[in-house]
């Protein structure tokens, strides 16, 4: 069976969370606002591979103890083993110089409460 592991990195200064909002040509979910993250690579460990994620897609290159916060897992039509992993990393927002990829568009410091997070995001901040 094959596995897709998506790690999601969930930068938090107090009550604001940073997230980024993908490309609208992207093919999967365009203009849609996310969390930063992405698949882990083979041979990676899950802290390398956000930490490559977190690098690529925001410039973010502070070292940083993940905690986990949320994951999903199940198994799509296609037999494939989906799990996605979500972590809380404090940061200093005013310390942070984000650089984004062709990946994203925007980005924007948020409560969890906004109106531009869907549903789905939403489901991942109920233990913060």
């Amino acid at each position: 069976m094959k596995r897709s592991i998506v790690l999601t990195g969930i930068l938090k200064d107090g009550e604001d969370l940073l997230i980024v909002q993908r490309s609208k040509n992207d093919d999967n979910f365009p203009g849609a606002w996310e969390f930063p993250g992405g698949h882990l690579e083979d041979f990676e460990t899950i802290k390398d591979g956000l930490k490559r994620e977190l690098c690529e897609e925001i410039g973010f290159m502070h070292d940083f103890n993940p905690i986990i916060t949320n994951y999903t897992d199940y198994i799509d039509d296609n037999n494939i083993h989906n799990i996605e992993i979500d972590f809380i990393i404090n940061v200093d927002k005013d310390s942070l110089n984000i650089k984004l990829s062709n990946e994203h568009i925007d980005y924007k410091w948020v409560k969890k409460d906004s109106e531009l997070l869907d549903d789905f995001i939403k489901s991942k901040l109920k233990n913060i």
